[in-house]
């Protein structure tokens, strides 16, 4: 999909086509982490939920017809049926730029600041590109929930029923008890779901590894349950305040922290791709960290331990920075992730050797390929300049006979161009540099070396 962003931080005016795997460069100050973290909040959990606030008060622009119709009429007669099919090919695109209209507004709360003014910032997304997939994904999409006092199906009020395959949305309710409660109740519960279904199929969820990663992966959650701050909280800009991403972060640490392991295996009975993921968390650990990462729940307390050999277990605190860099990506993979996810990794090459940092984006490539959506920013031009052989690989007809000299030997991190995109944050904008042929132009990082070069030149010139 096709992003306008424009009055962003450093960035003036910029058009950016998200693909599966999608990589920001350029010098520090250019506007890299400021478009990833907006966009990660557009299209994940925190934007769904400032949107749904602002339908409930009134303070959005656009209106739904065949949403406000649904709600009416399960007023009127306890059911109502939406196709949800034609809902989003009629509405998707409104939807979204609505949610994104309203960036402007929460902006200083997300990042947080007082001193920097989003009044201008505009955010227009074009989903002409990814329709057909998308209305093919929420053809796909199933959903069971209900309005209810209880977990108990018979204290259901409202019902709400979509088959995989079907493009009917159905809400009934079950007997005279609907007329008991309150027409906002209702209406939320409606909007809901048609806004979720809409929302999670764009991105189903969004998680940010931030840079502080490595600082809070090292923090004690044998206590730590995930908490969400009131609105009102929500709203107070306090001095030094933790900005959103960051905290999100460290929400789904603890998350995966308190997770059991029989929560998770049902979740793989329920959706089998997910076991893909846990065996990547496994990879992962064999192939690049040479070791386990998970909690040890043996003491009294549970802690995050990395396991070198059959004997040696250590804290977290005192491992090597590659371990603690990805072990935030093992937790992930293991207790978390879905298909559909999108990650947004903060530089991922930070303290990581060069041979790590090609591993890292080969792995990342096989994320891709295994139904997760991958954003990256970057100063490496190892990971930047393996890209490139990633996807000329993609283009061999023999790809088992290559595999052999890439750093992972997997076919699997072979990568189509067509799910690659490559920008350059530089001068109030952003270009893609990679040509029709997968060549990337690098220039950003080749020109420090020729810098660097010239300079040893000049050097050894004043000393002769």
């Amino acid at each position: 999909m096709k992003i306008s962003i424009s009055h962003l931080g450093a960035i003036d005016k910029a058009t950016i086509d998200l693909k599966p795997l999608t990589v920001f460069i350029g010098e520090n100050g250019t506007g890299k982490t400021w478009a990833a973290y907006t966009l990660s909040a557009i299209f994940g959990s925190y934007g769904y939920e400032k949107y749904i606030e602002a339908y409930f008060n009134g303070k959005t622009q656009k209106t739904y017809p065949p949403l406000d119709n649904a709600i009416q009429q399960v007023l009127d007669e306890g059911n109502a049926q939406i196709d949800v099919v034609q809902f989003a090919y009629d509405y998707a695109e409104t939807y979204i730029n609505d949610v994104a209209r309203l960036a402007s507004t929460w902006m200083p709360t997300f990042m947080p600041t007082r001193r920097v003014n989003f009044d201008d910032l505009q955010v227009q997304i074009d989903l002409a590109a990814t329709k057909t997939a998308f209305l093919d994904k929420i053809t796909a999409t199933t959903v069971d929930k209900k309005l209810s006092f209880g977990s108990q199906s018979k204290n259901a009020l409202i019902n709400a029923f979509k088959e995989s395959g079907k493009a009917t949305l159905y809400f009934y309710s079950e007997g005279e008890i609907l007329k008991k409660l309150p027409e906002r109740a209702v209406k939320k519960f409606v909007a809901v779901q048609l806004f979720q279904i809409v929302h999670r199929t764009l991105y189903y969820n969004a998680y940010v590894f931030p840079t502080e990663r490595t600082t809070f992966i090292t923090f004690s959650f044998s206590s730590a349950e995930p908490k969400e701050k009131s609105i009102e909280e929500d709203e107070k800009i306090k001095p030094g305040r933790m900005v959103k991403p960051v905290g999100r972060f460290l929400n789904m640490i603890i998350t995966a922290a308190i997770k059991s392991p029989t929560e998770r295996k049902e979740q793989i009975i329920n959706n089998p791709k997910i076991s893909d993921y846990v065996k990547l968390a496994e990879f992962l650990e064999t192939e690049i960290l040479r070791g386990n990462v998970d909690f040890d729940t043996s003491g009294l307390q549970k802690e995050l331990l990395f396991q070198t050999t059959e004997n040696i277990k250590l804290e977290i605190p005192l491992v090597s920075s590659m371990i603690k860099e990805l072990a935030p990506l093992v937790l992930y993979l293991r207790y978390l992730a879905e298909p559909n996810d999108w990650i947004i990794i903060d530089e991922p090459e930070m303290n990581l050797h060069p041979a790590a940092q090609v591993e890292l984006i080969e792995f990342l490539a096989m994320l891709v390929n295994a139904g997760l959506h991958v954003l990256i920013t970057t100063h490496s031009p190892y990971i930047v300049d393996h890209i490139a052989n990633l996807m000329q690989a993609a283009k061999h007809e023999n790809q088992d006979d290559i595999k052999k000299g890439f750093y992972l030997e997997r076919t699997d991190a072979f990568i189509p161009q067509a799910q690659v995109s490559i920008y350059l944050f530089e001068n109030s904008t952003a270009r893609n540099i990679v040509d029709e042929k997968g060549v990337i132009d690098w220039r950003t990082f080749g020109n420090v070396s020729s810098d660097v070069s010239n300079i040893y030149s000049q050097v050894l010139t004043m000393i002769d």
